[in-house]
């Protein structure tokens, strides 16, 4: 299945499409640790276990469950995703960052590409809406951080 995704010019929130249609969407806080997603006809929370925590917890809305974790490296653009039984891992697969996968054992089940400053396109050869989005989701997760980094540095050189 091939997928879009916006997101406008500083807008908060990722719009995905399938064929045209909105098939969900990502709405982060402005300085907040939680990120709402929609996806089909299921709700969840994406929200930052602590402060300094890289550890990200998936909360079901409709049952309150934690139903999953990604857990990000501080070092490098990688990531482990774990959903129920099962972990997958999300990297980067370019220098620039603007394309990135989701694999189990290696094996790419999502690829994700940027395509200007505000959109891409996702290739997925599984039907799984929550990993999609994670993935979706990371790449936000690293994107704030890059942007959160520049900004130090030029406070601290000035």
């Amino acid at each position: 299945m091939n997928y879009k995704w916006e997101k406008r010019f500083l807008s908060l929130t990722y719009e995905l499409f399938l064929n045209e249609n909105k098939t969900g969407e990502l709405k982060q806080e402005m300085f907040g640790k939680t990120v709402f997603v929609k996806i089909n006809e299921s709700n969840y929370k994406f929200k930052k276990k602590g402060i300094f925590s890289s550890e990200i917890e998936i909360i079901d809305l409709k049952s309150k469950n934690l139903i999953g974790k990604i857990k990000f490296n501080s070092w490098t653009n990688k990531a482990e995703i774990f959903l129920t039984e099962q972990k997958f891992e999300w990297k980067s697969d370019s220098f620039w960052g603007n394309k990135w996968s989701i694999r189990e054992y290696d094996k790419k089940l999502i690829e994700y590409k940027t395509s200007g400053l505000s959109g891409g396109n996702i290739k997925s050869t599984i039907e799984n809406d929550l990993l999609l989005i994670s993935g979706l989701f990371a790449f936000n997760y690293y994107k704030r951080i890059a942007a959160f980094m520049i900004i130090m540095i030029i406070i601290i050189t000035n």
